[in-house]
């Protein structure tokens, strides 16, 4: 009607209902590594420089202020379909990959590549070891070899599980760090393209975890892995900040970028005292199919509580 005016009534917002996916899926608030790296990046593979000692580039001082690596696991909530490879590869090292992917989408929500030196190793100390969480990467840089590069094996493992996480895939060609490309072509890839096509199917395993940083400086990470709903393995470890002096307890800043279980000074210096203890509560997980424990012999444990507050954290029985 002309000259009148008319009223608009606003149509209330509908909000639609969340998804399976919205309810269950906490991979968004994950926080990786930010670090800014500066790499001489390279698409093949390049040649060695192993067994040479060339003469000094740099003070110790001037090396350490110019190298970075992290040992930081994702923060915050992780979960999705497991699924993993392992094996022995070139100088019988040992190379474990493992990747979860969104349960929805399919899509690579991360990737980690472990690897264990040789077992004997040349440098006997880490026979066996753990290369990326033991002080492995600290002897790397040590070595005069590593002047012109500035990087360690860290530095040539992240790099690639950044692209692979980053283009959702496990194949084909990547880029690589030059000077720390030897375990990525030889282990890494080789086993990450084995496993491309296992994605297309669940196989029923699922990954649950949870990485926490405290207010000490040290990060605590909790890993489940189920099969049909009945935990198979459990992995609890305490992360050394990536730089020292971010850690409030002095005796522990000499073991900065390793981890507690797998730092091989600190568990001399403690006797494997963490080593016994994290041991000691995943095989008592495992047993009883339950993150929820109340035997003492763990509660008195000054990691307990940290534990458990990591489990309360996860739901290892989801609707998907």
């Amino acid at each position: 009607m002309s000259g009148c005016a008319t009223t608009q009534i606003e149509e209330p917002e509908i909000k639609p209902e969340p998804t399976p996916s919205d309810k269950i899926h906490k991979n968004s608030d994950l926080s990786f590594d930010a670090h800014q790296y500066d790499y001489d990046i390279v698409s093949g593979a390049t040649s060695t420089t192993f067994g040479t000692t060339p003469p000094p580039l740099y003070t110790d001082e001037e090396k350490a202020n110019l190298m970075f690596w992290s040992n930081q696991p994702p923060l915050g909530v992780l979960e999705g379909y497991y699924y993993k490879n392992e094996r022995s590869f070139s100088g019988s090292n040992y190379g474990i990959v493992e990747v979860v992917t969104n349960p929805q989408t399919k899509q690579i929500e991360n990737v980690q590549f472990t690897e264990f030196a040789s077992n004997p190793y040349y440098e006997n100390k880490y026979s066996g070891k753990n290369k990326r969480l033991s002080d492995y990467a600290f002897f790397q840089a040590a070595n005069t070899r590593t002047d012109e590069t500035l990087v360690t094996v860290v530095n040539g493992i992240t790099f690639v599980e950044d692209q692979m996480r980053a283009e959702n895939r496990l194949s084909g060609s990547f880029n690589t760090v030059k000077g720390a490309s030897s375990s990525a072509r030889q282990g890494f890839m080789p086993l990450a393209s084995e496993m491309s096509g296992w994605l297309d199917e669940s196989f029923g395993y699922k990954y649950f975890g949870v990485a926490k940083e405290l207010d000490n400086g040290i990060i605590a990470r909790l890993e489940v892995i189920t099969k049909d709903d009945v935990i198979e393995e459990v992995k609890y470890d305490e992360y050394f900040a990536d730089s020292y002096d971010k850690m409030t307890d002095i005796t522990d800043r000499p073991y900065y970028r390793q981890s507690r279980y797998y730092s091989i000074d600190y568990n001399l210096a403690t006797n494997n005292e963490f080593i016994d203890f994290a041991d000691s509560l995943t095989n008592y997980i495992e047993a009883n199919n339950s993150l929820i424990v109340d035997d003492e012999s763990f509660t008195k444990h000054e990691a307990f509580e940290t534990y458990k507050t990591l489990a309360e954290m996860l739901d290892i029985k989801p609707s998907w």
